[in-house]
C-alpha cells in the first residue's frame, strides 16, 4: 500500500470513528457533515472526496461490521448462524446507542434495510440450487429476513436486553434463519461449504 492509500484509509477510518462517537451523543438525523469533519479534525471539502454523504459512512461502516461477522464463525464447524447470531447481538449490546439512533432515524433505517437485504439476497441466491419450491420469491425472502433481524434488535434494546445474547441468537436462528429457510421449500437446514458434515 502507497502512501497516497495509507492517507485514504486513515482519513476514512476517522470520519467514521467520529460518526460513531457523535451518535453515542446525539441522534443520528440531527448529525451534519460539519459536525463529523470537526471532530475528525478533517477539513469540510476533504469529506466530500470521500463520500457523498454521513448515510455513504454509515452504510459503509456496516458493509464491514457484516463482513466481520461473517468472517469470524466459519472458523468453527458447525452452528454457524448461531454464533454469528451471538456476535451480532453481542455488538448490539456492545454498540446501544449507536443501534438506538440509527433504529429511531426512519429515512436512514430503511436505507440501511435495503442495503442489507441485498447483502442477504446474494446469500439466498448462492444456496437457491436446494431449494424445491419457488411460491416466495427470493426479494420477498430477503426482505422478510432483514426486516424481522431489525425488528427484533429494536424489540431487544427497547425492552431493555431482557434475554442474553446467546437466547437472542438462537431466536435469530430459529424464528428467522431456519424458518425463512424452511418456508422457501427446503427440508435441509441450511448448509455452508465451511460446515462440516451433521454440524448445526
Amino acid at each position: 500500500m502507497n502512501e497516497e492509500d495509507r492517507r485514504v484509509v486513515r482519513t476514512r477510518r476517522l470520519l467514521k470513528e467520529a460518526l460513531v462517537d457523535l451518535i453515542g451523543k446525539k441522534p443520528y438525523a440531527s448529525i451534519t457533515i460539519r459536525d463529523i469533519t470537526d471532530r475528525a479534525d478533517i477539513g469540510y471539502a476533504t469529506f466530500f472526496r470521500h463520500y457523498d454523504g454521513k448515510d455513504e459512512v454509515m452504510l459503509e461502516l456496516f458493509t464491514e461490521i457484516i463482513e466481520e461477522l461473517e468472517s469470524l464463525p466459519h472458523e468453527h464447524a458447525g452452528g454457524y448462524f448461531e454464533q454469528e447470531g451471538n456476535l451480532l447481538f453481542q455488538h448490539v449490546k456492545e454498540n446501544q446507542a449507536m443501534y438506538r439512533s440509527i433504529l429511531d432515524s426512519r429515512p436512514f433505517e430503511r436505507k440501511l434495510r435495503e442495503h442489507i437485504k441485498g447483502i442477504v439476497l446474494t446469500h439466498l441466491y448462492s444456496h437457491a440450487g436446494q431449494l424445491t419450491d419457488n411460491a416466495i420469491p427470493l426479494e420477498i425472502a430477503a426482505n422478510h429476513m432483514v426486516a424481522s433481524l431489525l425488528g427484533l434488535i429494536d424489540w431487544w434494546l427497547l425492552n431493555g436486553l431482557p434475554y442474553p445474547t446467546e437466547r437472542m441468537a438462537m431466536i435469530y436462528r430459529r424464528l428467522i434463519v431456519e424458518a425463512t429457510w424452511h418456508a422457501l421449500g427446503s427440508e435441509n437446514v441450511m448448509r455452508l461449504p465451511w460446515e462440516v458434515e451433521g454440524g448445526e
